[in-house]
């Protein structure tokens, strides 16, 4: 099950969230997240990690397309203080996007089991819209404000055309759940507070103290419950339409 988290414009917390979502989900097993922004990672420089293992080794293992050849996830990933495991990109967008691309010509190793791909910011024939497609249930993750809004709505018939179903994470606004959902055409699966002390945290420049307890953490659990729940059916083998 392939879970991409992704925004349409602007810097919205697409990465801190996938982190967030991962160190609660609800299965014991760790779920890995995988850097897939096109504009290139940032969870390497932000805990000091080395580019590899990451996404440009998981492209090369994926390059054959054969059936009998099964990228390995979990060797391509490092694992974070707390247990996370993350494919980390480079920070370079040209070699990202290279790797990018061969992940979406052959995307079976980021349907084993579940994982979390963060797309960063997503555009209609960019190297990520691919891997957009190829996913079960995708987070777009925008701003309350009006505009943001209005671009999320004028954006909605190429993200159906993508494949995934689609739900919201709102960072602020105003607006009801029901009323954003109302005017964009998109489920809320979320509302994401701006939570500082969390975001430092997730990017390795904040203390643990008491993390559990911080808005931005509470309300990835929550999403996180969501999500699972949805992936389910597909896990369980039981027939259900989740579109």
């Amino acid at each position: 099950m392939m879970i991409a988290v992704f925004s349409l414009s602007g810097a919205p917390g697409v990465t801190t969230l996938s982190l967030a979502l991962a160190g609660v989900w609800p299965d014991p097993a760790p779920v890995p997240i995988v850097e897939a922004d096109a504009s290139g990672g940032d969870v390497a420089p932000w805990w000091h990690l080395p580019p590899w293992p990451g996404v440009v080794d998981l492209a090369a293992s994926s390059r054959s397309g054969q059936d009998h050849d099964r990228p390995d996830l979990t060797s391509a990933t490092q694992v974070l203080p707390g247990g996370a495991r993350v494919c980390v990109a480079p920070s370079s967008a040209d070699r990202t996007s290279a790797a990018l691309e061969l992940l979406s010509q052959n995307p079976k190793a980021l349907r084993e089991g579940t994982s979390i791909v963060d797309l960063g910011r997503v555009r209609p024939q960019g190297p990520s819209a691919g891997l957009l497609a190829a996913s079960d249930l995708a987070v777009l993750v925008c701003s309350g404000d009006i505009a943001q809004l209005k671009r999320v709505k004028e954006s909605a018939g190429w993200m159906f055309r993508a494949g995934p179903h689609v739900g919201l994470a709102v960072v602020g606004g105003r607006g009801s759940e029901a009323e954003i959902s109302e005017v964009v055409g998109l489920p809320v699966w979320a509302r994401l507070p701006r939570d500082d002390k969390a975001a430092r945290f997730l990017t390795g420049q904040g203390d643990a103290a008491r993390i559990h307890r911080r808005p931005l953490i509470r309300a990835a659990r929550s999403l996180a419950a969501t999500l699972h729940s949805r992936t389910q059916p597909a896990e369980t083998g039981q027939v259900e339409e989740v579109r």
